[in-house]
């Protein structure tokens, strides 16, 4: 049976119509509820819980009606963590000739989609639309990338990929019998658009019917009011089943000719999508679309089932949904609260008729001008003559204490509800300041509403997949695409060329290839661009902070101090910061040749740096042994000092004692003078030892490092050095072996 005409206006199927009209009033009664529900979240959190009648009740009493509002900075909580962590469609290849580059290839150019369309605007409409309300919308569509009427080459049919925004999600109604997690199974979809019926007749002047009368009134209802059309986008996945046979030579064919014997066979479905503009009455066009998913993607927040007379109902709920009741219990504590408030008198003063009369004025107005003082008339009882009281005041005290205990009981029900920790209290914020606390106490806040996260991301996923349906149908022909890298840089590339091409910027054969086997696609959930940014650019710091203490050559120093000041992005001036440190031929990359030379020159560079630190450490080690030998002198000749001053201090024992007492003290004098010459000499010693043995450790490593070629020269200036000082040492030792034997042969007194 051949296809009926839908393109021409006035020549729809009937029984098409049909369908869509009882397909319009099933949708919109299994969406009535979870509406109405949306339309009780919104009005919560435009700051008017009040049901209407009770609002009315409260306002023509001149009773207040106020409400605190909890709801909504838990909510922005929600929605603003999306925005400052960005999800990212990630592509891995799945076979059919698919690639690591390929992938690579089709993620990026999903990103650059992403970036002209503003994707992320339209991902974080649809995500508050979920959080608020329980569901929202996001579209798939495609545009002419040009509409310049010049244009006379094939160039003008090039279409491209768009992501846009639904900004009223009850515009959608969306396949209420979904089974799937993510409703990716959808059959049929609506999206309305009640138009007035004089701009129905601008836009579409080839409609057939375009005065509504009561007999169009009679057959679509709900199409047709008083002064408005509805205009509904019809979205229908038409499936085609048909039976293929497995041979067996093991041909799959589609049809068996006379003498094919098949050995399996089974039942295939193709599908397509199929877009009517309809306004109920007639079709107004038909577009076929690629892939086998309908292009509106639904944003749905946490669902349940709920039975009921053993009928179970699908229940839609957004992150505010059960937090209603304790705002509406603020809502009434606030209220009463200001009530009882105004209920304070206006003139707190009460006293005898009379009393006020001669200062009327300051008693008229003592709540407003505070006085130092008022005077009152003295009034006499007629009975008995006793002057009647002063004046008293009737004390009030609004119960506000309960109202706040009440109303901060209200508050952490609405936490509750919402999946929201506490806030920390003063307390906790003086014992947490670091950064790690404070990043556990937002953690803390996001896992109670962590399962929209999850579904948002598997929405996004959704969308990929339709995206990625459509790139191998919208960018078929041979043309330039440009792609986003993960840095946020951009690039245009030549794709679905003949053969390859020399790429201009890498200087390398290229071939890009929009159908290039098959793809799966993920969410990257990990750090957004922005937060990405801030780890490098703490690193950079720390590297720059550090760099003189890295082992690299200076030209290489240079170069890694210019790269870190470019990924600092600090405009024009940077840049040119960075050609100064370390130019870059004008912009260009050097050739290969180029490049291995100056590689080569910084290893000859290194290398020489690395010889001109052994040689510096050999310095050093030489001068610490000279230091240990002229110590050692010391030591020596100290030992030798003190051995003469002790034989001189016992000649002078004998020969100036002139009784035993004064013999004995001056032996006593003489050998406390020794010890603590003895003492001190000996911590001498030790620091001596000490920074000897730290001077032979040190030379032990400085020896274990040195390069074996300089060896040989090294022994020979040690041994030259030795013999130096050994000649030194026995001048020395001869010097004071003849002072000593000077000494002994002096006269004794």
């Amino acid at each position: 049976m051949a296809e009926e005409d839908l393109t021409t206006p006035g020549t729809g199927n009937e029984a098409l119509l049909a369908e869509i009209r009882e397909t319009y009033r099933y949708y919109d009664d299994r969406w009535k509820d979870w509406r109405k529900e949306r339309g009780t979240d919104m009005r919560y959190l435009s700051g008017d819980p009040w049901e209407e009648e009770d609002r009315k009740a409260r306002e023509d009493a001149n009773r207040p009606c106020i409400s605190h509002d909890e709801l909504t900075q838990y909510a922005n909580q929600a929605i603003n963590n999306v925005r400052q962590n960005k999800r990212g469609i990630k592509v891995t290849p799945q076979g059919n000739g698919a690639s690591d580059k390929s992938a690579e290839f089709r993620m990026n150019h999903i990103r650059a989609i992403e970036y002209k369309s503003k994707a992320q605007g339209a991902y974080v409409t649809a995500f508050e639309n979920m959080i608020s309300g329980s569901y929202g919308f996001v579209r798939i569509g495609r545009r002419f990338v040009s509409n310049d009427a010049s244009k006379k080459d094939a160039s003008a049919f090039d279409q491209e990929i768009t992501i846009s925004a639904i900004l009223n999600p009850d515009s959608v109604l969306y396949d209420p019998d979904c089974k799937e997690p993510d409703w990716s199974d959808a059959k049929k979809v609506i999206v309305v658009d009640p138009l007035p019926k004089a701009q129905f007749k601008a836009e579409y002047p080839h409609a057939t019917v375009k005065d509504f009368g009561p007999e169009q009134m009679r057959i679509a209802p709900d199409w047709i009011a008083d002064k408005t059309v509805v205009v509904a986008e019809y979205w229908r996945v038409e499936t085609t089943r048909s039976r293929i046979y497995l041979l067996a030579s093991g041909q799959v064919v589609d049809d068996l000719k006379k003498g094919q014997n098949a050995i399996k066979s089974r039942v295939i479905e193709s599908k397509k999508v199929v877009q009517y503009i309809t306004n109920g009455i007639e079709i107004l066009d038909r577009n076929e679309q690629p892939g086998e998913y309908i292009p509106i993607v639904p944003f749905i927040g946490k669902e349940m089932w709920l039975t009921k007379a053993n009928v179970s109902k699908r229940i839609l709920l957004s992150l505010i949904r059960l937090a209603r009741d304790p705002q509406m219990s603020l809502a009434y504590l606030c209220s009463q609260q200001m009530e009882e408030a105004g209920l304070t008198p206006k003139t707190p003063y009460v006293g005898y008729k009379g009393q006020f009369d001669s200062d009327q004025e300051a008693w008229e107005n003592l709540t407003k001008v505070p006085r130092a003082y008022v005077e009152v008339d003295p009034l006499v009882e007629g009975a008995n003559g006793a002057v009647l009281p002063l004046p008293r005041r009737e004390p009030f005290t609004p119960n506000f204490q309960a109202y706040e205990v009440a109303k901060d009981s209200c508050r952490r029900a609405v936490q509750a509800a919402m999946g929201i920790s506490p806030l920390p209290t003063a307390a906790q914020r003086n014992n947490e300041k670091s950064g790690v606390a404070l990043q556990r106490i937002q953690g803390q806040a996001e896992i109670g509403s962590f399962h929209f996260l999850d579904k948002f991301n598997a929405a996004l996923e959704f969308a990929g997949r339709i995206i990625d349906s459509w790139i191998e149908v919208v960018y078929d022909t041979e043309r330039e695409i440009t792609l986003r890298k993960p840095d946020e840089s951009h690039q245009v590339v030549r794709a679905n060329t003949p053969a390859p091409y020399l790429d201009p910027e890498t200087q390398e054969q290229q071939q890009y290839t929009v159908a290039s086997g098959d793809h799966d696609i993920t969410i990257s959930t990990g750090p957004s661009a922005e937060s990405q940014r801030d780890a490098a650019s703490d690193f950079l710091d720390l590297l720059v902070g550090n760099l003189a203490n890295l082992p690299v050559a200076p030209p290489q120093a240079a170069k890694l101090l210019s790269i870190a000041i470019r990924m600092k992005q600090l405009g024009p001036l940077g840049d040119e910061m960075a050609d100064i440190i370390s130019p870059q031929q004008d912009g260009q990359q050097l050739p290969p040749q180029a490049q291995q030379a100056m590689q080569a020159q910084q290893q000859k560079l290194q290398q020489a740096s690395q010889l001109i630190q052994l040689m510096h450490q050999e310095i050093g080690k030489l001068q610490q042994e000279k230091q240990a030998k002229i110590l050692d002198n010391q030591y020596k000749m100290s030992i030798e000092k003190m051995r003469i001053d002790a034989d001189i201090a016992k000649a002078e024992i004998t020969t100036k004692a002139q009784s035993e007492a004064e013999r004995q003290q001056f032996v006593r004098d003489a050998w406390n003078n020794l010890h603590d010459q003895a003492h001190e000499l000996g911590l001498q010693v030790e620091d001596q030892a000490h920074e000897r043995s730290m001077a032979d450790q040190q030379h032990q490593q400085a020896l274990e490092q040195q390069d074996q070629e300089h060896q040989g020269d090294l022994e020979q200036q040690d041994q030259a050095h030795q013999g130096a000082m050994e000649q030194q040492d026995q001048a020395q030792q001869g010097a004071l072996e003849q002072q000593a034997q000077q000494a002994q042969q002096e006269p004794k007194e």
